[in-house]
């Protein structure tokens, strides 16, 4: 799974413009949760080129710049497309959220409330053990307690920050069908 999420990944990158390795690892990184060494990165790009995902249409000096192909759009389409309902990780999920621009908007909305559902689903479960918990456990150890509580927060402020995102996205009216950037938010 790693393997698909870095290809992912590095196509999505690169279909915004032709990079170098460090380039590919540098943004890989300030996408926030992705630290990947060049010992993956370079059989990554090896494998995406044997398959004919990625190419190097010239060099500048010693660096091979990369470019997606036609063949790796075909590849990022399919998955940026995958049916959300399919269960997925967390980095997943932070891979696909990445570059969810790249759907028309039907599909993002899509994609945000099937996350938060799965989140809702969570955070109920979550809820439950920690009642439960209290209920049937008289010295409950508060180290364990608060690990329970800081899930549950976290959850929270997870779906609240889809629900921003949702209604961000079903408040946006694209001035043109093919035009699908994200909606800036505003800052306050």
């Amino acid at each position: 799974m790693e393997r698909t999420l870095l290809d992912f990944a590095i196509l999505g990158l690169l279909r915004e413009r032709a990079r170098h390795g460090y380039e590919l690892r540098r943004a890989l990184g300030e996408l926030g949760f992705w630290k990947v060494s060049f010992g993956s990165l370079y059989p990554a790009l090896r494998r995406l080129e044997k398959r004919g995902a990625i190419e190097v249409p010239e060099r500048s000096g010693r660096r091979k710049a990369y470019q997606v192909t036609e063949a790796g759009q075909i590849v990022f389409d399919t998955l940026i497309q995958a049916d959300p309902q399919a269960t997925e990780t967390v980095r997943a999920f932070q891979v696909r959220l990445a570059f969810l621009s790249h759907l028309p908007s039907d599909r993002r909305i899509e994609v945000l409330d099937h996350r938060r559902s799965e989140l809702s689903t969570r955070l109920k479960a979550t809820r439950d053990i920690l009642v439960d918990a209290r209920s049937t456990t008289k010295n409950q150890d508060r180290y364990r307690a608060a690990l329970m509580e800081h899930a549950l927060q976290s959850t929270e402020a997870d779906i609240a920050w889809l629900d921003g995102l949702i209604a961000a996205e079903r408040g946006a009216a694209s001035p043109h069908p093919n035009d699908r950037r994200p909606p800036c938010p505003e800052s306050k």
